[in-house]
């Protein structure tokens, strides 16, 4: 009995072993040297490097400049996720029910998800600095330069995200939405419940997981944005669109500060994790109730 086990443990461990080498190659090993290399002073290609302990850490939380980026993040993420998951559970619900042409309008909501998002963000660039103005010209109204707002560009390339990602999203809802046992919506409308309710107590608390699951992939998504402030405004004017991305990657490839960014780095990954071990706490309270 013992032989065989152990013939199964190594059959096991066997079939385990290349997606184990290529983990740990690929992504254990580069993880751990990054944040060996957030400790040092590595400059660009330079080979040799010295120990600083916390010091990048130290610079990066009290650089006002990367503060400011974090508060654009979250700001871009903050709207962002609010939004496109809204809209895209709004869709579900529009197209979980009996319209016509249902099909090619899941198509065609769905299509900016699967476009480069460096063809959305010059795309969008040219909407809000030459389709825009024109319009309003047209119309006989002022124009307006989005995108050369400090205070608010940040707000207007969140919108260029909801319109990107909702479609991925309303997907995800529209999969669980016709998951629920429709013999469960019959009882509740047998019972008297209108729309409404067969929506708020049945639908949403179904549906509980699968939104707690769409804002993780989309916080993690937002808050690692880069093409979109990249393409349209390069982190301006003045910094207003400045992410954390753009900026670990200005100061890794056009200041070559490559242990400062990868510090950076470091901490933009641990608000990610934060924000996702909370919002999988919630989950887990959620599902308890249930």
């Amino acid at each position: 009995m013992m032989n065989r086990k152990r013939r199964d443990a190594a059959f096991y461990l066997a079939i385990l072993a290349p997606a184990l080498i290529l983990l740990g190659t690929f992504f254990v090993v580069p993880v751990v040297q990054s944040l060996l290399l957030s400790f040092t002073d590595a400059y660009g290609m330079k080979a040799t490097y010295n120990w600083l302990g916390l010091s990048n850490y130290v610079e990066a939380l009290t650089d006002n400049s990367f503060i400011g980026t974090i508060s654009n993040t979250f700001k871009y993420t903050v709207v962002a996720v609010l939004g496109s998951n809204l809209l895209a559970l709004a869709l579900a619900l529009m197209l979980d029910g009996p319209i016509r042409g249902r099909n090619v309008l899941r198509a065609l909501f769905f299509i900016p998800n699967i476009m480069s998002l460096l063809v959305v963000g010059y795309v969008w660039r040219f909407v809000y600095t030459s389709a825009l103005p024109e319009m309003l010209k047209a119309a006989g109204m002022q124009t307006v330069a989005v995108l050369g707002r400090p205070k608010t560009v940040i707000y207007y390339l969140s919108i260029v995200a909801i319109w990107n990602c909702a479609g991925y999203y309303m997907i995800i809802y529209l999969s669980s939405l016709q998951g629920i046992s429709e013999d469960l919506l019959e009882a509740a409308r047998i019972d008297g419940a209108n729309g409404f309710h067969v929506l708020k107590d049945i639908k949403l608390p179904l549906l509980a997981p699968t939104i707690i699951t769409c804002l993780i992939l989309s916080v993690a998504a937002h808050m690692k944005t880069f093409e979109i402030p990249y393409t349209m405004t390069s982190g301006g004017p003045a910094g207003g669109s400045m992410t954390m991305v753009l900026k670990i990657y200005n100061t890794a490839f056009n200041a070559n500060r490559t242990g400062y960014a990868t510090a950076q780095s470091t901490i933009l990954f641990i608000l990610i994790a934060a924000i996702s071990f909370l919002l999988n706490g919630a989950m887990r309270r959620r599902e308890e109730k249930l």
